[in-house]
């Protein structure tokens, strides 16, 4: 059992019945003609990010650490249940270029449902792979890769300014 499970089994132990966490996932690109903010919960809702009160849609999600904490390439497997948005998700992803190097952003977020105006938990993410089977989406996202033995590119410090101190 990783340490986050264990965190969130304590706190699940010991909070009141009438408190849960609620994951919640965005996905957007520069291709995409809208962010998409998703949830579990079985209603439309609002929650509070970093640019003010956002709209989530609620699909069946499933989000789970892939891999050990103790890796620095943390990666997470969501599958989202797409039966409700299937065509419209599918024509969104396929308004990013197959020939881009621009990677979708994933950021996972996770609320108390009893306080939606702030994350206690902010993950973000890349997305490396979106497979799809019958009603249903699998995504494969990971922490942001910068080094040129995993991404083959070489980055400056244009692309990230923090080089500029290790350098």
């Amino acid at each position: 059992m990783n340490d986050l499970e264990e965190q969130l089994r304590i706190w699940l132990a010991s909070v009141p019945p009438t408190k849960h966490a609620i994951s919640t996932i965005e996905l957007s690109h520069s291709a995409m003609s809208k962010v998409w903010r998703l949830w579990r919960e079985p209603y439309i809702g609002a929650i509070t990010t970093e640019v003010g009160v956002v709209e989530v849609i609620p699909v069946n999600l499933q989000i789970k650490l892939a891999g050990s904490e103790a890796n620095l390439d943390q990666k997470f497997d969501i599958t989202m249940d797409t039966t409700d948005v299937a065509d419209t998700f599918r024509e969104e992803m396929d308004r990013i270029p197959i020939d881009t190097t621009e990677k979708i952003r994933a950021v996972y977020r996770e609320y108390l449902s009893d306080d939606l105006t702030e994350a206690q938990m902010t993950a973000v993410l890349q997305v490396e792979s979106i497979a799809y089977t019958i009603g249903a989406a699998t995504i494969s996202a990971v922490s942001p890769r910068l080094n040129v033995t995993r991404t083959g590119e070489i980055y400056s410090t244009r692309d990230v300014p923090m080089l500029r101190g290790f350098v």
